[in-house]
């Protein structure tokens, strides 16, 4: 909590507040040893136990330690105690230059004394190769007496040289906007270097850049750039509006801002020593106006040759004045929306069929990312420059799902099975980050190297994770989806994946057990820039004008593009990506997830539709007599319930009815019973109905973690189903079937599970064969997925069925053929036997392709092998993507 009057940090006694911002709060304390006054910085409450937070605030004191210079407020320390951790500082007494500017402009004079002395600070920091990074007005204290003293090395660095070019997040300059708190940031955006806004490596130039602003700043009491409406504005101010310098009488000065304001940084001021000496030149050569010319001629020919010079210098200034005044006071020109199709790379698709491969640009709007589909089949990810006409694939991104990027541009993080990767655009191999229980559902990276990502499943949080790699930790209490970081780097936007119309929150990366605010009812996840949030409504992309420092929106949506493609009926998952340059890329077309049940044979041809019932259709079995089918069906208010279809008929009955999800249906062998899993004590547990509808489900096996049905042995004695473990990945156990599960009094005693495959890897989507003696099931293990077989109960080795990565296996009903999925949807058929006890893997041909593989067991086999029921989407995955430049122009139409 924050610090109040008489508190103690070890041997200093808290005084005063002196005032609070994103980098600290700052108070006025008693070194009760010395008997002296000094300045206390604590960080926040809510970040004191952040260790981005603490290593930063560690960082400061180190490189104010490594200063020491008369324009730089000293540091004496470091204390903690009760576990707060403070600098402790010179006390510098006087005003911010913030608050003297408010006065109105300061006299020429005063400014370059004032600016020679920040100049002098600055040269002690770069001498030691410290950037400062966050030079502002109000980081500036003049004491009464006139002394300049620099404060806030918070955002401070170690500078690479400036030819030099580094990847290393610490020395990224938006970590200046993202490490600024609401309230503060738009200071520092108003101050930062093009070089900063856009996402590029800093110097010391950059703080060159910040000392011209700030020297305008003083000389004519305005801010130079003021975007007013949002940050994103006055970003855009700093990269692109003209630089008036009309205001400054002075040419040499004006000499010195235009030097100082060169947004090209090999023509910029390369060192602040410069300006120091200029600014002395400048105040030891009082500027006066020339001497007439003229002398020993008569009174009116030298009146008149003394004006004619004068009025030719007066026509000369008028006309570079006026010059001067249309260059620096032309009004930009309005922004003109500028529409470009980008075609599918060569012999590929765009396959936005795939799970969530959408489209993302890079936050400097050079490149974009997107899944692609090419003719092989070969679905990877794809990188394309902006100004290129071709793309490149990216390897090793293999069935990689939503590609998101890292601040500087560099990376592309992405989920790949079962993990969250991320790969350097400029080459080498994917590298894992962590773990991940379920597919990858949304990522947004900041630029203090943390990591938000969800996950699938109706509960799941959204996760935060270091960009270096490690331990994910909720950073949402529940129910979170398709995160997004706003400018500040701390809040955060994400829908609720629970709720129907998924309203958008926003979320706190210092409050991770706290339900996030409503700012907005939406129909799809919810992304922001340029000062807008973009969301869908219906199928129309929809700009809503949106505070950050309020976390609230400030006007009405309005439309910006109709018809936007969907991947889901749920989730409404938009293709569409936008970036903090002002770029838009999305998809149009008919909405994905209206599943359809098709019927093909081995070639792919379709020969019927189970009915004319479409809706969003998870996983499906079979009945042993093929009579019936069970499926799990989502509909609008976000619920998964199984429902059984009629198949003679094609007529669907529901089957369960509570309001939390039932997934993942497996039919006893007789057909009497189905087996399923539910989420009613918010993780799934296991389930059994009989299949007629009577009676009401029976709870088979219910601990702290989420298990699901994979499989009933031929016998119907035994339930296979996969489990998260605690220190192994997904696990396959075996639970012996009573005729009764339960526990209560008078019933039997609850079957503990037994151990079938227990690996670090993730073992899932398993099968008994036909007799019983073998289970087939996909595994990581070998780093890619692939299907395997192994014996039942064991012991013996498995063997792999898949070679060149596969999943969701199926046996043929005689047992002679096992059925799987290639990681880009093509159905394979592998003929299997049994000799001298060792299965053997003969002929696999491939069958056809078009699988669905994101939403479990999305296709089920006749007895006979020659016909299968397929999950069918029934949308053409390729179309072309359209980007829109300077998309704001679109809301004035």
């Amino acid at each position: 909590m924050p610090l109040s009057i008489g508190d103690k940090l070890g041997h200093y006694e808290i005084v005063a507040p002196l005032g609070k911002g994103g980098m600290g709060e700052v108070y006025r304390a008693l070194d009760t040893q010395l008997e002296r006054e000094v300045a206390v910085k604590v960080l926040p409450y809510a970040m004191a136990n952040d260790p981005e937070r603490l290593a930063r605030f560690d960082r400061e004191a180190k490189i104010l330690a490594a200063l020491n210079h008369p324009n730089i407020a000293v540091i004496y320390g470091l204390v903690e105690s009760s576990g707060q951790r403070a600098l402790v500082m010179e006390l510098v007494q006087g005003e911010t230059l913030a608050d003297r500017i408010k006065r109105g402009a300061l006299p020429q004079d005063e400014s370059l004394t004032v600016a020679r002395q920040i100049a002098e600070a600055l040269e002690a920091a770069h001498e030691k190769n410290i950037v400062h990074r966050d030079l502002k007005p109000g980081n500036v204290m003049i004491t009464p007496a006139g002394v300049v003293k620099v404060l806030d090395f918070g955002l401070a660095a170690m500078a690479s040289p400036a030819s030099s070019v580094s990847g290393d997040p610490n020395n990224s300059p938006t970590l200046t906007l993202s490490m600024t708190q609401a309230g503060t940031i738009m200071g520092t955006a108003a101050y930062m270097s093009p070089e900063q806004a856009a996402g590029a490596t800093v110097d010391r130039r950059a703080d060159i850049w910040s000392y011209g602003v700030v020297l305008w700043e003083m000389l004519t009491g305005k801010r130079l750039f003021d975007g007013g409406e949002s940050i994103s504005h006055t970003l855009a101010d700093v990269l692109r509006a003209p630089i008036n310098l009309e205001p400054i009488r002075s040419a040499p000065v004006r000499k010195l801002l235009k030097r100082c304001l060169d947004r090209s940084l090999k023509t910029r001021l390369q060192s602040i020593a410069e300006a120091r000496i200029a600014i002395d030149e400048i105040q030891s050569t009082p500027e006066s106006p020339a001497q007439p010319s003229g002398a020993g001629l008569q009174p009116e020919a030298a009146s008149r040759a003394a004006r004619l010079p004068w009025a030719i210098a007066a026509v000369a200034l008028a006309a570079v004045t006026a010059l001067a005044t249309i260059h620096f006071r032309e009004t930009p020109p309005e922004l003109r929306l500028v529409n470009t199709t980008l075609l599918p790379p060569d012999n590929a698709d765009y396959d936005f069929s795939a799970p969530f491969a959408m489209p993302a640009i890079s936050p400097d709007g050079t490149r974009i990312v997107y899944g692609a589909k090419a003719k092989d089949g070969k679905q990877q990810l794809w990188l394309r420059r902006l100004d290129s006409a071709t793309a490149q694939p990216l390897p090793g991104t293999e069935s990689a799902a939503t590609p998101f990027w890292s601040p500087d541009s560099r990376w592309v993080a992405f989920g790949q099975e079962n993990r969250l990767k991320k790969i350097d655009i400029q080459g080498g191999p994917p590298v894992p980050i962590t773990d991940i229980t379920n597919a990858l559902r949304g990522g947004s990276w900041n630029a203090d190297g943390v990591i938000l990502f969800s996950i699938n499943g109706t509960d799941s949080p959204v996760f935060r994770v270091a960009a270096s790699g490690g331990a994910a930790a909720r950073a949402t209490p529940a129910g979170g989806r398709q995160p997004w970081f706003l400018p500040d780097g701390r809040h955060f936007l994400y829908i609720d994946s629970k709720a129907g119309d998924m309203p958008v929150h926003v979320g706190s990366l210092d409050e991770p057990t706290k339900a996030g605010k409503v700012v907005a009812q939406a129909h799809s996840p919810a992304a922001f820039a340029l000062g807008h949030l973009l969301y869908l409504r219906e199928n129309t992309l929809m700009a809503q004008p949106f505070d950050v420092d309020q976390l609230a929106t400030t006007g009405e949506a309005m439309p910006i593009a109709e018809g936007i493609l969907t991947y889901t009926n749920l989730w409404r998952i938009p293709v569409f990506a936008v970036s903090p340059a002002g770029l838009l890329v999305y998809a149009t077309g008919a909405s994905r997830g209206q599943s359809r049940l098709v019927w093909k044979d081995r070639t792919g041809r379709v020969l019927g539709n189970l009915g004319d019932w479409t809706g969003r259709i998870g996983g499906i079995s079979l009945s042993p007599d093929g009579k019936r089918l069970a499926a799990n069906m989502i509909d609008r208010s976000g619920n998964d319930d199984l429902w059984i279809f009629d198949v003679a008929r094609g007529i669907p009955t529901r089957f369960t009815f509570d309001p939390k999800n039932d997934l993942e249906p497996h039919w006893s062998p007789d057909g009497n019973t189905l087996y399923f899993g539910s989420d009613r004590k918010g993780r799934f547990d296991l389930f059994r109905k009989a299949s007629n509808g009577t009676g009401t489900e029976e709870l088979l096996l219910e601990d702290s973690v989420s298990k699901y049905v994979s499989s009933v042995s031929p016998d119907g004695k035994l339930l296979l189903f996969r489990r998260n473990g605690e220190k192994t990945g997904s696990d396959l156990l075996i639970l012996l079937l009573t005729p009764t599960q339960g526990g209560a009094p008078g019933e039997p005693r609850k079957v503990e599970p037994k151990v079938f495959l227990q690996t670090p890897f993730n073992e899932l989507r398993a099968q008994f064969s036909p007799d019983g003696q073998l289970v087939a099931y996909q595994s990581n293990e070998s780093g890619v997925t692939q299907v395997y077989a192994a014996p039942f109960p064991g012991p013996g080795g498995k063997r792999q069925i898949s070679a060149d990565g596969g999943g969701l296996p199926r046996w043929r009903r005689d047992g002679k053929e096992i059925f799987y999925v290639t990681q880009d949807g093509q159905l394979m058929a592998a003929e299997v036997a049994v000799r001298n006890g060792t299965l053997e893997v003969g002929k696999v041909q491939k069958l056809f392709d078009g699988i669905i593989m994101s939403r479990g067991i999305t296709y089920d086999v006749a007895a006979d092998g020659q016909k299968f029921l397929v999950v069918d989407d029934g949308v053409s995955a390729s179309r072309p993507l359209t980007l829109l430049q300077n998309w704001t122009a679109a809301l004035r139409k």
